[in-house]
């Protein structure tokens, strides 16, 4: 067996690309770790709007059942019937 030595560009060209192959390995975690934290922003932001439309169903009904059908007048506080 023939042993050679590399030279100094060719052990430099080796280091970068396995430098620039950690950068991307890492880079590729960043991502998955801002996927997953998106995903678990999304679970939390359906999870509140799910609530939210329940608590606006429960307003809804309660005040068609006191007032009956009709509108509410945000600017007046008022409600019209129909």
């Amino acid at each position: 067996m023939k042993v050679t030595k590399l030279t100094e560009e060719e052990l430099q060209a080796i280091d970068k690309i396995k430098m620039e192959n950690e950068l991307i390995i890492k880079e590729f975690g960043s991502i998955k770790l801002a996927e997953i934290n998106l995903k678990n922003r999304i679970t939390r932001a359906e999870e509140f709007l799910t609530k939210l439309r329940k608590k606006e169903d429960e307003l809804a009904k309660g005040l068609e059942e006191k007032y009956g059908k009709g509108t509410v007048n945000m600017s007046t506080g008022e409600f019209n019937s129909i």
